[in-house]
């Protein structure tokens, strides 16, 4: 098939957050089993120092008003990739925010990404099989092609795939904008921008099963509840991959020692090179790691409490990686100086260290209020870090928690301090049966959640999409 993937992100080029390595992944591995893909994103300030080759100039209309635009493409790259270029809109440092707020105008700026991808696959894609939208950034894309080109000879009929990676990023703006971008105006007293995609998309799905099922019920659906369950036949749950060529600590460069489950020597030296690199000292504890946004998504309201109790009656240590929130850092700064021995907080972020953690930890603790896929869970099992979670979302899908003959981790469900707290005594309680704990260990690290199986299950989503428009032609 032809595919069009629209993005917001892309790794390697721009990147915020799990988003970009999930658009990565997806790209490189629809190619490897045989699909012709093109991605096309902004082309934000960062990107304009990339070569670029083809060159098309586009001119349409969008709600009354003309606007012109380049589509050039970046060069070396394992797929094709098209950057919209226009100099207002995108040339900024940040893709959605200035750091503190975001855009006034992102409503429009994404509005224009959407058409101007939509126009140049008219022009210059002709043989399109399927556009595939991702989050809020590409919603009213699926808008525009039932209202703009139901009957254009090229993109009329063609599916609108469409997935969220986060519902709760969704864009509500003034229902002023449902002009200003030329948009059918509905009841409604606001524009949200993620609505437009899960209402006009072909099908959708979202990056987890569990996460499928929490966005029927509210407070997960952030108001859209009714809207999802409207639209449940043709909503699914499809798991991110796990891109193992990055992240497998037989061969990842970024560690001191490499190891696998045969020889697990090396990671006993990741351990020892943190706890050096750190200050912490070289004792039969074990080591409890985070990579995170500092966000209250991510647990941080009822971690800091619970670690703060714990530490109080524990030899254990914890060392957090990580940029966000002013006052939750603060809080964790405020934490390694009343627990010096134990706590260590890297406020900010770095690859390398990132991949260093994951190989050094005991435990991984990923304790989020909700969690539509998640990564860092499936990095920590394949580098034999145990996962301490919340069962949430793609989460309670990866992770099955100990005690049990399949455990791969630690699990707990109610958000309080008390319940983290229990979770991170469990732990050290499963630390302290060096049999138990190898076998939870070794288990979590055969886990295999790789990208070709996701692949697999996005390829039946697209000839389901397809069967859609083919029952319709049928019919009429």
């Amino acid at each position: 098939m032809q595919i069009l993937l629209l993005c917001s992100e892309y790794e390697g080029l721009i990147k915020t957050g799990g988003l970009a390595d999930a658009c990565y992944g997806l790209a490189i591995n629809l190619k490897a089993a045989g699909h012709e893909v093109t991605v096309m994103l902004p082309r934000y300030a960062p990107l304009y120092s990339r070569p670029t080759g083809e060159s098309d100039a586009l001119f349409f209309e969008l709600g009354g008003q003309e606007y012109g635009c380049a589509v050039r493409q970046l060069l070396s790259h394992d797929v094709d990739i098209r950057v919209v270029e226009h100099d207002d809109f995108f040339q900024r440092d940040r893709p959605y925010d200035d750091g503190k707020h975001g855009y006034a105008d992102n409503p429009l700026r994404f509005g224009f990404f959407c058409k101007a991808a939509l126009e140049w696959a008219k022009h210059y894609l002709p043989e399109v099989d399927i556009i595939h939208g991702h989050d809020w950034q590409t919603g009213v894309a699926a808008a525009y092609l039932k209202q703009h080109y139901a009957h254009d000879p090229v993109l009329g009929g063609i599916p609108f795939v469409y997935t969220i990676h986060n519902g709760a990023y969704q864009l509500t703006t003034d229902h002023y904008w449902f002009g200003r971008l030329g948009l059918q105006a509905n009841d409604d007293q606001f524009l949200n921008m993620l609505e437009q995609g899960i209402r006009h998309a072909t099908k959708l799905n979202t990056v987890s099963v569990g996460y499928r099922d929490e966005l029927m019920t509210e407070p997960a659906a952030n108001g859209l509840s009714a809207l999802y369950q409207r639209r449940a036949a043709d909503f699914f749950g499809i798991l991110n991959g796990c891109d193992y060529q990055q992240w497998d600590p037989a061969t990842d460069d970024a560690l001191i020692a490499n190891f696998s489950i045969n020889d697990l020597s090396g990671k006993a030296q990741c351990k020892s090179h943190l706890r050096q690199r750190f200050n912490l000292a070289e004792l039969d504890v074990p080591l409890f790691v985070a990579v995170s946004r500092i966000t209250g998504q991510k647990g941080f309201d009822y971690l800091i409490p619970a670690l703060r109790r714990w530490l109080a009656n524990t030899t254990a240590q914890v060392f957090l990686v990580g940029s966000g929130d002013a006052e939750y850092c603060r809080q964790l700064y405020q934490l390694q100086h009343d627990f010096n021995a134990q706590f260590r907080f890297f406020e900010g972020f770095d690859e390398r260290l990132a991949h260093q953690t994951e190989a050094a930890g005991d435990f991984f603790l990923m304790p989020s209020l909700f969690e539509p896929c998640g990564l860092n869970q499936l990095y920590s099992l394949k580098y034999g870090t145990v996962p301490l979670v919340r069962l949430t979302g793609g989460l309670r899908d990866t992770v099955q928690p100990w005690p049990g003959t399949a455990a791969t981790g630690i699990g707990f469900t109610e958000i309080s301090v008390e319940a983290m707290q229990t979770a991170l005594e469990q732990a050290e309680t499963l630390y302290q049966q060096p049999n138990q704990y190898q076998q939870v260990q070794q288990r979590g690290m055969l886990q295999n959640f790789s990208w070709p199986a996701a692949v697999n299950e996005y390829q039946a989503l697209y000839l389901k999409a397809r069967n859609v428009y083919l029952a319709e032609d049928l019919c009429s």
